[in-house]
């Protein structure tokens, strides 16, 4: 059986997660359950203690969430959807091209297009 200890342990670690658990974050979490008196200042230290342990030896689970993304992110682009950079890249270009067309009408002497680079509709 598990002891109470332990279950806090777990509870914390499945809460936060292994790859985002700081020293600091444990500590307020262990902290404020002391100060509630569910723990005492000895058993909030083993607590912290432990979980850091426990952060440590998750590297080799931190390189299986990493595959899991990498994976994840592939069958996204797969599938066609684009991405948050994919998109960032386009926005980019666009007004890389809307600033060449700028510059062409303006030497050109033609009417510049609206700002937005949108045609008014026709009304």
């Amino acid at each position: 059986m598990i002891s109470p200890r332990e279950a806090v342990e777990q509870a914390i670690f499945i809460a936060v997660g292994a790859g985002s658990l700081t020293r600091d974050r444990a500590q307020v979490i262990v902290d404020d359950l002391v100060r509630r008196g569910q723990m005492t200042d000895e058993e909030g230290h083993i607590t912290v203690d432990g979980l850091m342990a426990r952060v440590r030896a998750s590297g080799e689970s931190q390189g299986i969430v990493g595959k899991i993304e990498g994976g994840l992110h592939g069958l996204l682009r797969e599938m066609g959807i684009a991405q948050r950079d994919d998109i960032a890249d386009v926005d980019q270009r666009i007004a890389e091209l809307e600033h060449r067309i700028r510059l062409l009408e303006e030497t050109s002497g033609a009417v510049p297009a609206p700002p937005g680079g949108h045609d008014a509709p026709a009304g």
